[in-house]
Formats: C-alpha cells, structure tokens, sequence
C-alpha cells in the first residue's frame, strides 16, 4: 500500500507539473490538459495599434514584435527601429486598402474619406501611451533547457507508471 502511495505522490506531482505545460515551445502556454497559466511577462501587449477605424473593413495593420532588438516593431513583414515609424507605415497601409476600395467602388466613401482617416490613425498612434515592447523578446515564449525539459518528461512518465500501476491494482485494466 506504501508503494501504491508513493506512486500516486509522483503521479499527482508530475501531472500538476505538466499542467504548467513548463516543457511547451508552442506560444500557447497551455497543455492537452487545457490548464495553464499566464506569467505577468505574457501579458504584455503584442499588438501596440490602438486605432480601431476601418473604413470599407480596411483596418490599420497590427503593430507587433519581430523579436529582433535592433529593430523590434514589424508591420505587414517589414520591420522598424521605432514605434513612430512603425506606426506611420501601419497607416499608411491602412490608406492604400481604404482608396483602392473607394476607387472600385468597393463602399459608399471617397478617397477624401481615406485621407481623413490616415489623418485619426496617425493622432491616433502619436498619443498612444503604450509604444514599446516589454523586452526584446516579449513575444517569443521562453526556452527551457535540456535538462529541464528532460526532468519533465521523466515525471510524466512516472506519472504513467503510476496510474498504470494504480488501474492493475485495482483491477482497472
């Protein structure tokens, strides 16, 4: 019976431990198990555009991390060193849609309209209060080591053991 005990100690732990999902890559921070956590790094913004106008459906590009410190901003795949640029370039792209629509009739709007709205989008990002990332990397999921990863996938396998061990017991299998 003390071994039947020490058996669902470590499956007990080595589940709890995977519901961490601490040896995930996936960005989803989330196991099969559907149970998780949010670390306060992982709540930072990953998309700093704040303007939320769209005419004819064109909305202003996401303004995200590329991961790159030297030039941390990516909009549409091009990347930028700052926010304002950023920004703009997300705007401007907004624009481009938006008169491509008015111009083949694609809303009840005119170019003129576009413009005014280019106009909004980019006040819109010049008082932004939120226009950086929280680190380099702040998108990217964090890496576990070898090690670390190794250890987890023993306890998941003692866990197995354990519950495997537990059902003959029991006469569950």
């Amino acid at each position: 019976m003390q071994l039947t005990s020490l058996y669902l100690l470590a499956a007990w732990s080595a589940l709890a431990l995977a519901s961490l999902n601490l040896g995930s890559n996936d960005g989803v921070n989330q196991s099969e198990f559907r149970m998780g956590f949010i670390l306060p790094r992982q709540q930072s913004r990953t998309n700093l555009q704040v303007f939320s106008g769209a005419l004819g459906g064109a909305g202003a590009s996401a303004i995200t991390n590329s991961g790159d410190p030297e030039r941390p901003f990516a909009v549409d795949g091009d990347t930028f060193n700052d926010f304002d640029t950023a920004a703009n370039r997300a705007c401007d792209n907004q624009k481009n849609l938006c008169a491509d629509l008015a111009n083949n009739g694609g809303g009840a709007f005119e170019v003129g309209d576009c413009d005014q709205q280019t106009e909004e989008c980019k006040s819109s990002a010049s008082s932004a209060t939120v226009r950086e990332f929280e680190g380099p990397a702040a998108a990217a999921p964090p890496v576990l080591s070898g090690t670390v990863a190794a250890c987890i996938k023993c306890l998941e396998g003692i866990a197995l053991a354990g519950l495997s061990l537990l059902l003959t017991e029991s006469g569950g299998f």
